[in-house]
């Protein structure tokens, strides 16, 4: 009998093996394809009411008087301020002209290319500012926290206002309010981490053990160190949580609360009444397109449009056209002006950076 036979005779292949890291990976790939397909088949032609009328979005669009376009752009400037005001709030030396500039040039490198490099930059102009890599890396790291949990506090205040408005139904909302739990747990944890080290050795070690499980269905070797970092990470954020906390909630309120009032404006400037979508909805609103504007998924705006409609229940057709051309306000006022912006903060702080190397080559 070879060793190619079994028992009776009969030719096998050996041991079925796993896959293979590259098969998991094409698996996994094909899987999110499909997941981003449904989402937008769900959105585009279930979810939306109608098709928008996109002649109707453009005439709106070239409607908007002077004045509208001078609020709007105003709007747009404090919301970036307001982002800078939360860098600030996580590195308290710093001023809140350097906030507002490392902050727009991170945003700027966002746009342009993928993360990490909006972190990179920002850390790096945080020592240019003169501090060192430990508090230019905490500070990064308590931005990045205080940024997430904010668009994830945002909607979920925006619903709960919806809710005591007597607006939506639950229909709409019961899945909203799941995911909102899920991240508000994670929340959670991240502020048990900070406050308390024994939480920290807890949830450091949980994630230790999911992150072996994954990372070796990937044939990956995992981190060896990842309580300690989690535990490493708490106590280096707790004394400026401790220092400067309530600058942190207040700021990063103020900055989702300018997004709301550029969504306020955007809606209003595109002929959405207060009848369509209140005051409490706006805010629902607003939180929302920033939750969607973090996920790596194509047609955003089509998305946001689509749950919107099937959260407040617009049906009528001018409504819905209304509400996209609203969208794509929002676009303009937070991705595209922020990229001027941006560029030009990141040219002022390049010629500062190379003039004060440049003093002390000469000095030397």
């Amino acid at each position: 009998m070879s060793d190619h036979q079994d028992a009776a005779g009969q030719d096998y292949d050996g041991p079925s093996s796993p896959p293979s890291k590259r098969t998991r990976t094409r698996i996994l790939k094909f899987v999110g394809v499909l997941v981003v397909l449904a989402l937008l088949y769900y959105s585009l032609f279930v979810l939306l009411p109608s098709e928008l009328d996109w002649a109707t979005v453009w005439a709106d669009l070239q409607a908007l008087s002077a004045w509208q376009i001078a609020a709007l752009v105003g709007s747009g400037l404090l919301a970036i301020v307001a982002l800078g005001w939360t860098s600030k709030a996580s590195l308290p030396d710093l001023t809140l002209y350097q906030g507002t500039e490392s902050s727009a040039t991170s945003q700027l490198s966002a746009f342009v290319f993928p993360p990490p490099a909006d972190m990179a930059i920002r850390f790096a102009m945080y020592r240019t500012y003169g501090f060192s890599d430990e508090q230019s890396a905490v500070a990064v790291l308590i931005a990045m926290v205080a940024r997430y949990a904010m668009v994830v506090v945002m909607p979920l205040i925006g619903m709960a206002l919806v809710l005591i408005a007597g607006l939506g139904t639950w229909s709409a909302l019961w899945w909203f309010l799941g995911i909102g739990l899920v991240f508000g747990l994670l929340l959670w944890l991240v502020l048990r981490v900070v406050h308390s080290d024994a939480a920290a050795h807890r949830v450091g070690a949980w994630l230790q053990r999911v992150a072996s499980r994954v990372i070796r269905w990937f044939h990956r070797t995992p981190p060896d160190d990842l309580e300690n970092s989690v535990v490493d990470f708490g106590r280096r954020t707790r004394s400026t949580v401790d220092r400067n906390g309530r600058s942190l909630v207040i700021s990063n309120v103020a900055w989702g609360l300018s997004n709301a009032l550029v969504m306020l404006l955007c809606l209003r400037f595109s002929s959405v009444s207060a009848a369509s979508v209140p005051l409490a909805a706006v805010v629902l609103t607003a939180g929302l397109i920033m939750a969607i504007n973090m996920l790596p998924i194509p047609g955003k705006d089509a998305l946001a449009v689509s749950w919107i409609a099937a959260i407040l229940g617009l049906t009528s057709s001018t409504d819905v056209s209304n509400l996209g051309t609203a969208m794509l306000l929002y676009r303009l006022v937070t991705w595209i002006l922020p990229m001027p912006v941006g560029a030009v903060f990141f040219l002022l702080w390049r010629g500062r950076v190379r003039r004060n190397k440049a003093a002390e080559v000469t000095t030397a």
